[in-house]
């Protein structure tokens, strides 16, 4: 779909002040009702009204119903990597930019895009705050490291020297496995390690 013009948006200001229901204007900007309730919100204009059940001759019975199908969550491991939701989300723009493509689907494109690029976000923001995590727990364990290594220079007796070693030991390892992991310290915690 094109960019709206400044003469586009003014004349849907204009409709919408008319009175015009969101259907009317879907067929006279050639636009989708979700395209026009976003464009009207960053307008600042008010939401056009649907056109009601009376106006249009719809029927509308008080024992009808809809079947909308029950969602059932995938298990973890049917999640798609980052990188198949952006080949998913590159094939749906290499679709959008083809000659031919209807109005529908070019709408279910759309929201398959939106869709990837809100998963693809939240895969984000979950694998930076893993990464938080990860980083909090190796400065911890090297603090942990460095007391103990303090308290085995201090221990009293071979016995209290012998259990601290093997515990210096067990979180040494620790550590090793994250740094092999890839886990990193952050710069600071780097400079100011004891």
């Amino acid at each position: 779909m094109p960019y709206w013009t400044v003469q586009e948006e003014g004349h849907l200001k204009e409709l919408v002040e008319q009175d015009k229901s969101i259907e009317e204007l879907c067929e006279i900007f050639k636009r989708s009702p979700e395209a026009l309730r976003l464009k009207l919100k960053r307008l600042g204009s008010p939401a056009p009204k649907t056109v009601s059940c009376e106006k249009s001759g719809i029927k509308v019975t008080t024992n009808a119903t809809t079947t909308t199908p029950q969602l059932e969550p995938v298990k973890v491991e049917e999640l798609p990597s980052p990188m198949q939701a952006m080949s998913l989300l590159w094939a749906a723009v290499k679709r959008l930019q083809e000659p031919g493509v209807s109005e529908e689907e070019t709408r279910k494109l759309r929201l398959i895009v939106s869709g990837v690029k809100a998963y693809v976000h939240l895969d984000a923001d979950y694998v930076l705050k893993i990464k938080r995590v990860e980083t909090g727990m190796l400065i911890q364990n090297r603090y942990i490291a460095s007391q103990l290594r303090w308290l085995i220079d201090h221990a009293k007796t071979p016995e209290e020297k012998l259990r601290l070693e093997k515990e210096l030991c067990e979180v040494e390892q620790h550590i090793k496995e994250m740094l092999e992991m890839g886990i990193r310290e952050p710069r600071i915690a780097k400079e100011n390690k004891p």
